[in-house]
C-alpha cells in the first residue's frame, strides 16, 4: 500500500475597494505563503449588486511558481514565502500597463479603466498589500 497525502487550504476571497482609479499606478505587494497553494488577483469596476468585479481591468493568478496574467501568458515567478510587486498603469484611454518586481512585462494593454474594486483570492496565509500612486 502507498501513502497519500492530501493538503487543505484555507480559501478565502477578499475585496478592497478604492475610488475609481484612473491614470494612476496600483501597486501590490504579494506574500504568497506555499508555492503550491497559488493566489489569484484582480481589479476592476464593481458590480453594483453584490461585491464582486463585473468588468475586469487586470487579472494574475500563480500555481507552482509561475504568475499568469488574464490572457493565460506565463509572465513571472515567485517562491514561497518571499514577497513580489505587481503594478499596474491604469490609463485614461482604456489601456494600462504592468509590471512584475519593477520589470515591464506589458505595455498598452487593452482593457477597463477606471477601476474602483481589487479582489483577492487569500488561499492560506498569504497576503497582498495595495497603495496607491497618482
Amino acid at each position: 500500500m502507498g501513502l497519500f497525502f492530501c493538503v487543505i487550504y484555507k480559501r478565502m476571497n477578499v475585496y478592497q475597494s478604492i475610488t475609481g482609479y484612473e491614470n494612476s499606478i496600483i501597486e501590490m505587494d504579494i506574500l504568497v505563503d506555499d508555492t503550491f497553494a497559488g493566489f489569484s488577483i484582480s481589479g476592476g469596476l464593481k458590480d453594483p449588486s453584490q461585491t464582486e468585479i463585473a468588468a475586469s481591468c487586470f487579472s494574475f493568478s500563480g500555481y507552482e511558481g509561475y504568475i499568469f496574467d488574464q490572457s493565460g501568458r506565463f509572465v513571472g515567478g515567485y517562491q514561497p514565502n518571499t514577497s513580489f510587486k505587481i503594478s499596474v498603469h491604469s490609463k485614461s484611454d482604456e489601456t494600462f500597463s504592468y509590471l512584475i518586481d519593477d520589470v515591464l512585462i506589458a505595455n498598452n494593454y487593452t482593457g477597463v479603466s477606471g477601476l474602483d474594486l481589487i479582489g483577492f483570492d487569500k488561499i492560506g496565509e498569504s497576503s497582498v498589500s495595495i497603495s496607491h500612486i497618482s
